[in-house]
């Protein structure tokens, strides 16, 4: 190979690391960690990997979606009871619009879930009047209805709470039908207002805080999956596109990327050099 044609096989091995790195790296580095504006129907792919909450001030309408902007959207939302009843919380989240693909998680590596919370009140049995009515906050995936990761939180204090849980991804977690398995993300809670003497009691309260442009990064809800590319998935799956359980080819979204730059790859590799 004259030097004319190594530099041209060079310069096209370049490219296709340029344009394949994004689509190829290792899902638990770079979809794991990366929060990407998210795509434009709101759908999952291995870019567009972060689900960020969304919701209205009063809490009665939380959803979620894979993108990052929503305009009807409050960056707050909180519910709050005076006296010492039990308030019991219950947020759910779904994924509105529903999940429409199939997507495929990296068995192994972390679902990474980041919350801001502002809490009031008592919610400890045994403190303040929780005689065992009481719950501390636990926070749930879903698959539609089904709880496939929960976790208890007991170590939350009075004021802002920055949540931030890693969840590993099991069997289970591994496969996502698009036409049954929407994602939902929930909160349930059982506080109590405090008494005071006279004075310096303190309400139950439950605050959120959404995804939302005014809101300092750590504040802004968001779940980060490990979202596989279609290499990888065939890769894992020995190209049994359909391991996923849904639609009509079981093909997962955003895969198409490659498919010219491998075209272009294959050409500078196999062109003969031209004799001067």
């Amino acid at each position: 190979m004259d030097r004319r044609g190594l530099s041209v096989t060079v310069v096209a091995l370049m490219m296709v690391v340029m344009l394949t790195s994004s689509t190829t790296a290792s899902p638990g580095i770079e979809a794991g960690i990366m929060q990407s504006p998210g795509s434009e129907d709101g759908q999952p792919d291995a870019e567009n990997n972060t689900l960020y909450l969304f919701g209205n001030p009063q809490l009665t309408n939380c959803f979620s979606k894979f993108n990052n902007t929503d305009a009807e959207s409050a960056n707050y939302g909180e519910d709050s009871q005076g006296g010492t009843s039990v308030m019991d919380i219950k947020v759910t989240c779904r994924m509105d619009p529903i999940l429409d693909d199939n997507i495929a998680l990296m068995e192994g590596e972390m679902i990474n879930a980041r919350f801001a919370l502002d809490l009031g009140g008592a919610w400890t049995n045994g403190q303040d009047g929780c005689n065992g009515d009481c719950e501390n906050l636990n926070i749930s995936l879903l698959k539609s209805n089904r709880v496939v990761a929960i976790k208890e939180f007991d170590s939350l204090g009075t004021g802002e709470n920055f949540i931030n849980w890693d969840i590993p991804v099991e069997e289970d977690l591994v496969y996502w039908n698009g036409s049954t398995e929407n994602i939902g993300v929930e909160f349930t809670m059982k506080l109590k207002g405090v008494e005071g003497f006279l004075w310096g009691g303190e309400d139950a309260l439950f605050g959120l805080y959404y995804s939302h442009p005014d809101n300092p990064a750590e504040y802004n809800a968001s779940v980060t999956f490990p979202i596989l590319n279609q290499t990888a998935f065939e890769e894992i799956t020995g190209g049994d596109e359909t391991s996923g359980g849904g639609g009509d080819s079981g093909m997962l979204p955003g895969f198409t990327s490659i498919i010219g730059v491998g075209g272009l790859a294959a050409a500078a590799l196999l062109r003969r050099p031209i004799d001067d």
